[in-house]
């Protein structure tokens, strides 16, 4: 089930004030595979190369590529948050950063996330809901 923040109210809006600018970017990354590739799984693998896409992309004012180690922690806390969800429970003996996920939240919601961690020019400017 999609979370919607009109649902789980003041929550989620704290959620969303806490959140670091690694896990809100890393969350970009995730809805722009999801747009590109039709709401399709992704791993985390896929999400960092998205994310140095954009890292990488001239006028970006992110730092370098953060370790895995912390890239994992961001991710496992949005999964955390249920803005994340594992496609499967059983993937126990398969390495976190080839785990499939996908998103758990609405776009109304994404984009709200987003405005909240500042990072709008870079959701607009690369985005492509329809």
């Amino acid at each position: 089930a999609v979370v919607s923040t009109q649902s789980t109210g003041d929550s989620v809006s704290v959620m969303i004030r806490s959140m670091s600018k690694l896990e809100c970017s890393l969350l970009i990354a995730m809805a722009r595979l999801s747009a590109r590739h039709a709401n399709q799984p992704f791993n985390l693998e896929m999400v960092l190369y998205e994310y140095k896409e954009f890292v990488t992309f001239e006028g970006s004012k992110l730092n370098a590529i953060p370790n895995r180690d912390l890239a994992v922690r961001a991710v496992e806390k949005l999964v955390q948050c249920q803005i994340v969800r594992n496609l499967s429970t059983r993937q126990g003996k398969v390495q976190k950063e080839y785990r499939q996920m996908y998103l758990n939240v609405d776009i109304m919601d994404l984009m709200n996330i987003i405005k909240a961690c500042n990072l709008q020019k870079w959701a607009q400017s690369t985005l492509m809901f329809t």
